[in-house]
């Protein structure tokens, strides 16, 4: 697989525009279904469910796409030990430590921890790529961390739990490393393995860890849970199958302060979804906060004079 250099992918943002935009609104859904899900079902098994589920669809896809095709074979333990170690990072810890917080936080405050992925996945870059951090970028991470703030307000009510707010930070954390990390680790050409794999290796370990922290006992099939399995039915679909293969996509294809772009624009996407499905009102703060983050984005993703070609 031939990898563009960071100069390639800043001149070709038009490509990109599909992808942003599923990783935009399909993951700007997911904030509602993850809090629809863990309100019946414990939140480790219901990643693990989720990743299990879409990374076994999506390899046996791809084993049904081999055939015929010599071009195309099996990951290699090398790309096996890679996909674990992204499966630990991005849908373990990010999506995993994420559902698991939001038992106790609300989604705006989930939002706000979770905005912090860019600046990890920035700083990331220096250290391992030694990208530069320009002042348009800085100005634009600052800005998006600032809109989302303005739009959940966590500062009004009581102060967050701090277990889980340390708990969905750390997830941040690894999910911009990870997203790091996942520009040079090794992949299987065939498209769509590399994500396969990484959701299987994180299925399992959330399996594991829901095993071991007692979570199978709290699983109680009922009337209840309809709506929450039904949530998990829509993350397996739309959250993993279609999304995460965007994200992957991204990551080999796209500067990583562009990708990291969503952790911004996902809390405005819950906002009006909740607006256009829930008829929730939509004040004068969150128009704000949205045209604050609409600046971040910009300045985040505008190629910088002297990079055009």
């Amino acid at each position: 697989m031939r990898i563009r250099t960071p100069a390639q992918r800043e001149c070709t943002i038009m490509p990109l525009l599909g992808p942003l935009m599923i990783v935009y609104v399909v993951w700007g859904s997911t904030y509602l279904a993850m809090k629809v899900a863990v309100g019946h079902l414990p939140p480790l098994t219901l990643n693990a469910v989720r990743f299990l589920a879409a990374g076994l669809i999506l390899y046996a896809l791809c084993a049904w796409r081999r055939r015929g095709r010599p071009g195309y074979r099996r990951p290699t333990a090398r790309e096996w030990r890679a996909g674990a170690i992204q499966g630990l990072l991005l849908p373990a810890a990010g999506t995993g430590g994420a559902t698991w917080a939001e038992q106790e936080l609300s989604s705006g405050v989930a939002a706000l921890l979770l905005a912090t992925i860019p600046l990890w996945i920035v700083i990331g870059s220096r250290v391992v790529d030694k990208e530069r951090i320009s002042l348009p970028v800085g100005l634009g991470l600052l800005a998006g961390v600032t809109g989302v703030a303005v739009l959940v307000n966590p500062f009004g009510g009581d102060p967050p739990d701090p277990l889980s707010a340390a708990v969905a930070l750390g997830g941040a954390l690894c999910w911009g490393l990870g997203s790091v990390y996942g520009r040079h680790a090794p992949r299987p050409e065939q498209p769509l393995l590399a994500s396969a794999v990484e959701m299987i290796c994180a299925g399992v370990l959330l399996t594991v860890l829901g095993g071991l922290g007692g979570e199978f006992g709290r699983v109680e099939l009922s009337s209840d849970t309809t709506v929450s399995l039904l949530a998990v039915a829509y993350l397996i679909v739309f959250g993993s199958l279609i999304a995460y293969t965007a994200y992957e996509w991204l990551l080999q294809n796209a500067p990583p302060r562009i990708t990291g772009t969503y952790a911004f624009v996902n809390p405005v996407v819950a906002v009006l979804l909740g607006w256009w499905l829930l008829d929730e009102e939509v004040g004068p703060r969150t128009l704000l906060a949205g045209t604050i983050i609409a600046i971040a984005v910009a300045l985040i993703v505008l190629p910088r004079k002297r990079e055009k070609h």
